[in-house]
């Protein structure tokens, strides 16, 4: 792993290590090493995730307010990239079920930064895409929250 390499973490990668497998009690240093690796610009989260964090008043939005300084903006190019996504896999976001808003910019923004997205969701498939399925169809690249903290040799304790 070379230290070029910029991470685009999905709502998942947060929400399911804090409540499951990386709990801070368990992992703390996984929760020291996203805040300075944003600081050090090799991870960004996008404001589509803060907003998805947003919807529940918890401990891991608590952690987020305090510790991620900057949220990556809603630029002219991510969007562009993001009504590409929707024309294409509209299905990525169920608005019926205010499910997964955050996908298409989270791999938008991995497109345009040249980032590798950090997701726990399943590849999924055409009739029902996830973020690591549209990934793939774009070329982006896409790790699990376990191959990212290997990939980056995350200290977990």
């Amino acid at each position: 792993m070379t230290d070029e390499r910029v991470y685009c973490l999905d709502t998942s990668a947060l929400i399911n290590p804090w409540n499951d497998y990386y709990a801070p009690d368990l992992a703390p240093g996984y929760w020291r090493s996203i805040p300075a690796m944003v600081a050090a610009g090799r991870a960004v989260l996008s404001e589509e995730v803060r907003e998805e964090l947003e919807k529940i008043e918890d401990d891991l939005l608590k952690w987020a307010r305090v510790n991620i300084g900057s949220w990556h903006p809603l630029t002219d190019e991510v969007q562009a990239v993001v009504t590409e996504i929707m024309a294409n896999w509209g299905k990525l976001v169920d608005v019926r079920k205010d499910r997964s808003r955050a996908d298409p910019f989270v791999i938008a923004t991995a497109k345009v930064i040249g980032a590798t997205v950090v997701t726990d969701e399943k590849h999924g498939a055409e009739k029902d895409p996830r973020i690591p399925f549209v990934c793939e169809r774009l070329g982006v690249p896409c790790l699990t929250p376990s191959a990212f903290v290997r990939e980056a040799r995350i200290p977990l304790v």
